[in-house]
């Protein structure tokens, strides 16, 4: 069976007199080779014992600090402590690519080991694994829409830092990720879109100790504790309202602009909303054979709309009542619809590995046209921020409005857990409680 021990090297010795801490690792014949960990020891400070390979530290023992050589060739000073902490991350790496080649019945040897051990992680920047990522662990297994979020960070990280090629996972630390969070707010990323552009980070990291290219003292990520670690931001949590009032939401549809472009933004959100905040990539995508005739339980023909939301997978089924079908016959009579897509979103063929990039583009002018609109129906302050996202958010706080339950919105928004429809409502029911609970005391 493979063995793994941290040793000290007697038979070898250095001008101060002390011997190389080694890393050894063993086959199951007990073939043997050794990887330098960068220590030097005599046996005064370090523990040979059966039980040992590691510093002398605990009750009764003094804290001291020991030199170590590092892969560029500096030297670092460490505590005791620190020390013992390296000493057993690289043992925590050894053991997994074990564990990896056991899980995947991987026949190999010492020089496989090896390979693995030491040249796998010097070659492998953060952004050259993460591109790796890509293919390996996402688009090979079909997960393409996971594969462009990762592929779009990477895209959104080169903007922020013109040096991410050389980049190594060390660099990647606390600071560089506040950095790019502060990078991310200036661009006017929303707090849900940077949550998912540092969980994608996280997760490429994760995958990295994993994979034992890295090891896990690396990590920047808090694990919840006061670690002065960096805490991914919650999605949902946001200075302004991201929904528009019912009043609102009224002027809207009143109002009739006399810029084509502006009417035509003006439909594609109350289309928007009246599906039940379907969002901006399902909704380009919808086309003629998203329409089913169905019978109802009562015997009565009703037209239903049926797609499979690209963020979750799931599957969505909406009846076309007479505000959708409105909005499509306006679309129909008053725009020009490319192939057989039902809204003006989509007007030339585009290859799928572009959609996404097409897709969003579209989508920061719709936004920024909102914004105009925004402006001239004089909306409230909090809500001239407007977005795609705002139509969505509206209607679940319109459901709110009129009594519905939590479980009836989730189901219309097609989340996966009423967890995250809660976070949609949270400022709402803060406003909602307290006009259920003001009592007054001056009559």
């Amino acid at each position: 069976m493979a063995a793994i021990r941290t040793i000290l090297k007697k038979s070898k010795t250095n001008s101060k007199g002390e011997h190389p801490i080694l890393l050894r690792v063993a086959d199951s014949d007990n073939n043997r080779t050794h990887f330098a960990t960068g220590f030097y020891s005599t046996e005064k400070f370090f523990d040979t014992s059966k039980e040992g390979g590691r510093f002398f530290q605990g009750k009764g023992v003094r804290g001291f600090n020991v030199e170590r050589k590092e892969e560029d060739g500096s030297i670092r000073i460490y505590t005791n402590r620190e020390a013992n902490d390296k000493l057993a991350a690289l043992e925590n790496r050894a053991s997994e690519i074990l564990k990896k080649y056991r899980e995947e019945h991987i026949s190999w040897n010492l020089d496989r080991f090896r390979a693995d051990f030491i040249d796998a992680p010097k070659k492998s920047t953060f952004l050259s694994f993460a591109e790796q990522i890509v293919e390996k662990e996402y688009r090979d297994r079909g997960q393409h829409s996971t594969a462009n979020t990762v592929k779009y960070t990477i895209i959104s990280l080169k903007r922020f830092d013109k040096d991410l090629s050389k980049r190594l996972f060390e660099d990647i630390n606390t600071k560089y990720l506040n950095n790019y969070e502060r990078f991310c707010r200036e661009e006017g990323a929303q707090p849900g879109t940077i949550s998912i552009r540092m969980r994608v980070i996280k997760r490429v990291f994760n995958i990295a100790i994993r994979d034992s290219t890295i090891e896990r003292d690396l990590y920047p990520f808090s694990n919840g504790n006061d670690d002065g670690k960096y805490k991914i931001p919650q999605p949902g949590l946001t200075k302004t309202n991201q929904f528009l009032t019912i009043e609102s939401l009224k002027k809207l549809a009143n109002k009739t602009f006399d810029s084509r472009p502006k009417e035509r933004d003006k439909h594609l959100f109350l289309f928007s909303f009246y599906c039940m905040g379907i969002n901006w990539k399902d909704m380009a995508l919808l086309k003629q054979s998203n329409f089913h005739h169905i019978l109802t339980t009562e015997g009565e023909e009703v037209t239903v709309l049926r797609y499979k939301r690209a963020k979750t997978q799931g599957d969505i089924e909406i009846m076309v009542v007479p505000n959708i079908q409105k909005e499509l016959d306006w679309f129909r009579m008053n725009t020009h619809l490319y192939s057989d897509y039902v809204l003006p979103i989509i007007s030339l063929s585009i290859p799928p590995d572009k959609i996404d990039g097409y897709l969003a583009q579209k989508r920061k002018r719709f936004n920024s046209s909102l914004k105009v609109i925004a402006k001239e129906l004089e909306l409230p302050e909090s809500q001239l921020n407007m977005t795609s996202y705002h139509a969505r958010h509206s209607f679940a706080m319109a459901l709110l409005d009129k009594g519905r339950s939590v479980e009836i919105i989730s189901q219309a928004l097609g989340h996966q857990s009423v967890e995250t429809t809660k976070h949609y409502l949270a400022k709402f029911s803060t406003t909602k409680m307290a006009e259920e609970t003001d009592i007054d005391l001056s009559e």
